[in-house]
């Protein structure tokens, strides 16, 4: 992990207002001394996820992430420390000094580089098609599907030249190395000089910042894939993005709703009619990483997929995806044509937003796509329409929508609800489906968020774990300790986390955390702080620590020297058995201060 001077971190975080930080993209609601919500890195409807009022570390008892708020937007952005860090520094108005490992400083630079010249690549491209006499076609075909010069400049669309070497000559001549653009996704694995792009209009895909972090290519010809996308990279991770989302995000929290598209072109119609809270999924099917990623950001989905079979069956699969992420999902079939794209160039932009708002619910979207894949007047078709319907079922968050939806199905089937609940039970019971299985399990494990922890601790742990989270007392107290007193091999991991922090001037408890070696002593402290369960016992804990602590010390101490009395020779000097009896009672004396005794 990539380190900045301890003061100038602690100076970021102190100015940092964190709860405002987690309620941009997690609605919070106070419980005692911590903040509850539903997380934002896995799908549930019961609230695991907790931020501590105190510390300001956030936990999800769920899915088991946690850390500071620095940790929060790392995972949730997909940001680098470094970034992370930028962007609580612009907020606090702090300006950053790092101290960098060789390790951290070398990633750092890949991403930043990977970052510039995706940057400066959507600017040649837009440049080609907007500027040069190549693009000239490219940029008549978007005109004539419907999309205006506005979006084309809003989502930095370009044209890359069908020269095959001009990009390897064009890069080269800026500088960067072969085993960079190899590591780049612009070029073809097996010859490095080979565009993956060429004679294609180009869709820049960005993450939620704006940055450009791949592309998209559409080709102008009738040979090879219509569409190519850029393969995973440093920066991007074609299941984790979609397309479009940094252009519709404003427009997403406004409605409180995402439009879920098929392509780069149906994005690009629905904001050509003002619809602009429109994304698409990157050449691949729509994922539930997608969905988590719509869900911090809206509470409903509508899918809109080509109307074709294979948009239908996209669909299918989109409906249980999204609503297993929590979203209320609809379906929009536009009638008329193929697509969004087909429509605004046929027949303009208000027929689509005339067409938009024909949406369905996604279980009767479901239901009567049973009607047309199976023969439902049939025994074996309406068992097979049962089961086709199961991922649905198993992806509704509530019982009360499963039941009606369970009578639904009974009545388009013209079965009895009980006949449909038992099939889908054994369905469950065989494991033959489980999109929301591991789900149902983390809100169960949520339900009593600490038993797990309490079942595990120490009082060892649990005082480590007070001083880890205190900052007024820590350097005393750390001074004091050594590993031998502890007894808990998790607490002794800690106190020598705490130990390498002190010594290296780290103060921030996230980055402490860091430097434990043990995960379960990590996820204890963070599921104690973010439950708030020792808010305002800190100090209280910590002096009985310390005490019992005193008081194991000298019951030490006491039996090796009554064991040393009782080792020595019978013609030991009576001078230094008295000397042995003194020390004896001296520690017998300290430890009745401490209440205990030698009979314990």
């Amino acid at each position: 992990m990539a380190r900045i001077a301890s003061e100038t971190r602690q100076q970021i975080l102190d100015r940092t207002d964190f709860l405002s930080v987690y309620q941009e993209h997690v609605r919070l609601t106070r419980k005692g001394s911590s903040y509850w919500g539903l997380c934002p890195f896995h799908a549930e409807k019961t609230p695991s996820f907790s931020v501590s009022a105190e510390t300001g570390l956030f936990y999800c008892f769920g899915c088991h992430k946690g850390g500071s708020v620095i940790q929060f937007l790392m995972d949730l952005d997909k940001l680098s420390y470094t970034e992370a860090m930028e962007e609580l520094a612009r907020r606090a108005g702090v300006e950053l000094h790092f101290e960098q490992s060789e390790a951290a400083r070398e990633t750092d630079r890949e991403r930043q580089a990977l970052l510039e010249l995706y940057d400066r690549l959507s600017r040649t491209f837009n440049w080609f098609l907007c500027e040069h006499a190549s693009g000239t076609s490219a940029l008549a075909i978007l005109r004539k599907r419907g999309i205006p010069d506005t979006l084309v400049e809003r989502f930095r669309l370009g044209y890359a030249p069908s020269q095959r070497n001009w990009l390897y000559s064009f890069l080269k001549s800026k500088g960067y190395s072969d085993e960079f653009l190899a590591r780049s996704g612009l070029f073809s694995r097996n010859d490095p000089s080979w565009p993956l792009f060429s004679g294609r209009i180009m869709f820049p895909i960005t993450d939620v910042k704006g940055r450009v972090i791949a592309f998209g290519g559409r080709t102008m010809q009738d040979e090879g894939p219509k569409y190519i996308n850029s393969p995973d990279t440093l920066l991007f991770r074609k299941q984790e993005h979609l397309f479009g989302l940094a252009q519709a995000l404003e427009s997403i929290k406004a409605k409180d709703e995402a439009i879920i598209c098929e392509g780069y072109m149906d994005v690009l119609s629905f904001h050509a009619a003002g619809i602009a809270n429109a994304v698409a999924p990157l050449g691949t099917a729509f994922t539930s990483q997608q969905a988590l990623a719509l869900k911090r950001r809206a509470s409903r989905a509508i899918l809109c997929f080509d109307a074709d079979e294979a948009g239908m069956k996209a669909a299918e699969r989109a409906c249980a995806i999204a609503t297993a992420a929590g979203l209320e999902t609809s379906v929009l079939i536009l009638k008329g044509g193929k697509d969004a794209s087909e429509i605004l160039e046929s027949q303009g932009a208000e027929e689509l937003t005339r067409l938009s708002k024909n949406t369905i619910n996604s279980g009767h979207f479901l239901l009567d796509r049973t009607s047309r894949i199976f023969d439902i007047t049939t025994m074996d078709g309406k068992a097979k329409a049962v089961s086709f319907l199961f991922p649905f079922m198993d992806a509704l968050d509530s019982d009360v929508k499963r039941q009606e939806f369970i009578k639904e199905t009974a009545k388009v089937l013209g079965v009895s609800a009980h006949a449909v609940e038992m099939d889908y039970a054994r369905a469950r019971a065989s494991d033959t489906f489980r999109i929301r299985r591991d789900a149902v399990a983390q809100r169960e494990a949520a339900a009593e968020p600490l038993q797990r922890s309490r079942a595990a601790r120490t009082l060892d742990l649990l005082f480590m774990t007070a001083v880890v989270l205190s900052d007024a007392s820590r350097e005393t107290i750390v001074s004091k300790l050594t590993e031998e007193d502890l007894e808990d091999q998790r607490a002794r991991d800690l106190l020598s986390a705490l130990k390498e922090a002190e010594h290296d001037g780290v103060r921030d408890i996230d980055a402490v955390l860091s430097m434990c070696a043990d995960e379960a002593a990590v996820r204890f402290v963070r599921e104690i702080a973010a439950s708030g369960e020792i808010d305002g016992a800190g100090d209280k804990i910590i002096e009985d620590g310390l005490a019992r602590i005193r008081k194991r010390v000298l019951e030490k101490e006491c039996a090796r020297l009554i064991s040393q009395l009782q080792s020595l020779p019978r013609e030991t000097d009576g001078a230094d058995k008295k000397q042995l009896m003194e020390q004896i009672m001296r520690v017998v004396e300290e430890l009745k201060k401490t209440g205990g005794s030698l009979d314990e």
